[in-house]
């Protein structure tokens, strides 16, 4: 079984008491700044200057530094030698590529879930379609959203499938902010959706599950082509 990890809080048990700091630290850096990326507070291209962040956050730069680390790994930020951290700019190329990638795995997870997830994890998955229906501000949602999907993949009992499209999803987190920028109300036909996804698990339907995964997969695309494309014109 894979285990269910909240990310923002875990510690290494095994470190020391400065070990358990950093890492508290860490998490509480990346948590942040995840949630401000995602929505919008902190707009794409921006230059993030650690010990700016270490100053507004009460730590170290160390812990900053390694949150960096953390969220470049999920394709919120990016690592350039000459000009330091930079929030990631959505390109409709990059948007196209990984979804592309994702209308082929996403389908096969899902089906892979609905046959393996157990009645535990059917109730734990609820749980987060009822947080996910009480939470209205959009980057603290699409943290949300990743850890629903995350444990929803994890119940496939597919490892090497579900890293692969988990590196996807890190990619798509910040696509997904930005059709919520573009569509207020996607949050609501997304917390459908899940419940949807959920459902069918419940009833062991694996086409009941796959169809809301592709509308949520072609959802996206079109709402965040469209958001693209209208800021494009707008710096043309």
């Amino acid at each position: 079984m894979v285990a269910d990890i909240d990310h923002d809080s875990w510690v290494d048990p095994t470190d020391g008491a400065e070990g358990l700091n950093r890492r508290t630290a860490q998490a509480m850096v990346a948590g942040r700044l995840r949630v401000e990326i995602l929505s919008g507070l902190i707009p794409p291209g921006t230059r993030l200057l650690q010990a700016k962040i270490a100053e507004r956050m009460k730590t170290s730069t160390t812990p900053v530094r390694e949150a960096m680390g953390e969220l470049s790994a999920e394709g919120l930020v990016d690592l350039d030698p000459h000009r330091g951290v930079i929030v990631h700019e959505p390109t409709e190329s990059e948007l196209h590529e990984v979804y592309e990638m994702r209308s082929l795995l996403d389908p096969v997870l899902m089906a892979k879930t609905v046959a393996n997830i157990t009645d535990a994890e059917i109730e734990r998955a609820t749980a987060f379609c009822s947080r996910m229906e009480e939470e209205a501000e959009p980057g603290a949602w699409v943290v949300l959203n990743s850890r629903f999907h995350a444990h929803m993949d994890g119940s496939a009992r597919s490892p090497l499938l579900s890293g692969t499209v988990r590196n996807l999803r890190n990619r798509s987190s910040i696509y997904i902010a930005a059709s919520l920028l573009e569509s207020p109300d996607r949050m609501a036909r997304a917390n459908t959706e899940h419940l949807a996804m959920v459902e069918a698990c419940r009833r062991r339907d694996v086409d009941a599950g796959v169809e809301p995964t592709r509308k949520h997969i072609e959802a996206t695309v079109e709402l965040v082509t469209v958001h693209l494309q209208r800021l494009g014109s707008k710096t043309a």
